[in-house]
C-alpha cells in the first residue's frame, strides 16, 4: 500500500527543472542549471526509484551528478536513500535518453551510507534534509562530506547542496549564496516496469 505522502512526492518530483530566472537575476552567484528527476518503477522492491542528472545550460553536452534515489517509507519515515553509479560515465546523459533507464538495475549501483534524506510534510509541500553529523560521502576516496536539504512543492524544487572538508569543516563546494530555486518546466513519465509494493 503506497502512502499518500509518498504518492504526492512521487508525482511532484518527477519532471524537468530549471533555475534560469534565478541565474539571470543573480549571475554572479548562480549558473543556469537544467535538472531532471525521472521516476523508475521496478528498480527497488518497494517505493519508487528516481534517476537524477543535471547540466549547466551553457554546456548542455556535459551532464554531471548522475545518481539514483530510492523514495521509500518501508519500515521507517518517508525518505530518499542515495545511490551512486559504480561506472558513472556509463550512465552520463541518460536523462536525455531515458529509454536507457529500462536497463537500469541495482547491480550497477552502490549504496551511500549516511546519505539518507528525510522528508517532512508541511502545509504547502515537503521539506527534507540529512540528519546532522551523518557524514555523507559520495565516494570512499572523497575528502569532503555532503549536506543536502530541499523544499518541494508541486511547481518548484528549492535545494541547497554543499560539500565540507572532512578535516577543517570548511565549505569546499556548493552555493555560498543560498539555495538553488528550480521551477518545474514539465512532468516526466515513469520509466520501467509496474510498481512493486513493499
Amino acid at each position: 500500500m503506497v502512502s499518500t505522502d509518498l504518492q504526492t512526492v512521487r508525482e511532484w518530483l518527477a519532471g524537468v527543472y530549471s533555475n534560469r530566472q534565478q541565474a539571470m537575476d543573480q549571475p554572479v552567484w548562480f549558473i543556469p542549471v537544467r535538472l531532471w528527476y525521472i521516476p523508475v518503477r521496478g528498480l527497488f522492491s518497494g517505493g519508487m526509484g528516481f534517476f537524477t542528472e543535471q547540466v549547466n545550460e551553457h554546456t548542455p553536452d556535459q551532464p554531471y551528478r548522475a545518481r539514483v534515489l530510492h523514495l521509500t517509507d518501508h519500515q521507517g519515515p518517508l525518505r530518499f536513500e542515495n545511490y551512486r553509479f559504480k561506472d558513472q560515465q556509463a550512465w552520463a546523459g541518460a536523462a536525455r535518453a531515458s529509454e536507457r533507464l529500462s536497463d537500469l538495475s541495482t547491480r550497477v549501483l552502490e549504496y551511500l551510507p549516511g546519505c539518507t534524506i528525510y522528508l517532512e510534510s508541511k502545509e504547502n509541500g515537503f521539506s527534507a534534509k540529512m540528519r546532522a553529523g551523518s557524514g555523507c560521502r559520495l565516494s570512499a576516496e572523497s575528502s569532503s562530506y555532503v549536506e543536502i536539504s530541499f523544499e518541494l512543492t508541486s511547481t518548484a524544487f528549492i535545494t541547497l547542496d554543499r560539500g565540507f572538508d572532512l578535516t577543517t569543516g570548511e565549505q569546499v563546494w556548493g552555493s555560498r549564496a543560498g539555495a538553488y530555486h528550480y521551477v518545474k518546466l514539465n512532468t516526466l513519465p515513469v520509466v520501467g516496469t509496474a510498481l512493486v509494493g513493499p
